[in-house]
């Protein structure tokens, strides 16, 4: 078969997702991240035995809810490209819930270390290097396991989810990549608040098991979040 533009430009934006790179990340949050990296591991290294330093990322990292947290995270070109591939991967595989979840929780849903591994590894690359200084900061925790998927909410599948925690996972991280593009939705925790859906890039970040939520109904279109399950494994 001949190469297409449309095939080389498939196989360009492929080789881009397989290979983590700075344009992965909002500018500012990476060189928050930058600026930051070395208060937050002296903290870490001296076990809290000393008062942390107010760190650039305290200025980016905020609080919507008690205990629950927004920063910018993905570049929107990042995010455009990554919801192509989801595109194909949704022609290809399907997006199909978790049997292993009961039926009221379930949300059509595409895995990425059993469908993609290699952008799961570029996706765990940056979650190394840019999320867990963002979690030393917040919790003076870091994550070193866990699984990724793709989620959509939609009238046709599942417009809204039921309340549930992440109970296998430590920590969650739920970016949005197609804010606008649908009516609705949003994220509501039990007797916390809601909160609305935030820009395309921007990560919502929550202790798993201590946090019961639930997506809020989608009026129409296709919302597509990354969903980050994250676990804090001792080593």
């Amino acid at each position: 078969m001949s190469n297409t533009a449309e095939e080389l430009n498939y196989k360009t934006k492929n080789i881009l997702l397989e290979h983590p790179a700075d344009w992965y990340v909002q500018k500012d949050t990476f060189d928050a991240v930058s600026e930051s990296i070395e208060p937050i591991v002296e903290f870490y290294k001296n076990s809290g035995t000393e008062e942390r330093n107010s760190t650039t990322l305290d200025k980016i990292i905020q609080e919507p809810l008690k205990d629950v947290y927004t920063v910018p995270f993905f570049s929107e070109k990042f995010c455009d490209i990554l919801l192509d591939e989801i595109k194909n991967l949704e022609a290809f595989y399907g997006f199909e819930p978790n049997p292993e979840e009961d039926e009221l929780r379930q949300i059509p849903e595409i895995t990425f270390q059993d469908n993609c591994p290699e952008i799961f590894q570029s996706l765990f690359h940056t979650i190394y290097t840019i999320g867990n200084p963002i979690f030393l900061n917040i919790w003076n925790r870091h994550v070193n396991g866990g699984g990724i998927q793709i989620a959509n909410y939609n009238l046709k599948d599942k417009k809204q989810g039921a309340w549930h925690h992440d109970a296998s996972a430590d920590i969650s991280m739920v970016v949005p990549l197609n804010t606008g593009k649908y009516k609705g939705g949003g994220t509501e925790f039990l007797k916390r608040g809601t909160v609305e859906p935030l820009p395309t890039g921007h990560a919502l970040i929550f202790p798993s098991f201590t946090h019961m939520h639930r997506g809020l109904a989608v009026e129409s279109g296709d919302r597509y979040l990354l969903v980050f399950w994250l676990k804090c494994i001792e080593e």
